[in-house]
């Protein structure tokens, strides 16, 4: 008999972050952006235990960014736009902590979102800017 298996908390991540409401379209993959504008949230790789008790209990963290590839011309109203909606996915995050709104995860319960690293132009071409903001899930 096989053993049933959770859900992934990448696809918990990938859930909670399509909720957000400032998706433009909502497509968001894993691990992978298009040559097109898309959103994409990627496991970063890190120590996956966030605080160790001395009973052998721990509380662990799932690092992940969330990228985009966002249209890029170099005028200013692009730039604001562009970086606007990650200042606005920081402040849902935050919001959605005070208020209990968190991944669902399957046999573990979630603690937080924390955002490490706001976001920020990571690079760029002719076409499309590429977008980064690096979280963590802290969880039980």
């Amino acid at each position: 008999m096989q053993q049933e298996k959770n859900k992934p908390i990448i696809a918990s991540i990938r859930e909670y972050v399509l909720a957000c409401p400032f998706l433009k379209d909502g497509k968001v993959n894993i691990d992978y952006l298009p040559d097109e504008m898309a959103y994409s949230v990627d496991p970063i790789g890190g120590d996956p235990i966030y605080k160790r008790y001395t009973d052998g209990k721990c509380i662990r963290q799932f690092q992940f960014s969330l990228t985009s590839k966002e249209a890029y011309d170099g005028d200013a109203r692009t730039g604001i736009e562009n970086s606007g909606f990650y200042q606005y996915f920081e402040e849902w995050v935050e919001q959605n902590n005070m208020n209990d709104i968190l991944p669902e995860l399957e046999g573990h319960v979630p603690i937080r979102v924390d955002v490490l690293l706001s976001g920020f132009l990571f690079s760029m071409d002719a076409e499309f800017g590429r977008y980064q903001l690096q979280c963590r899930l802290i969880y039980e």
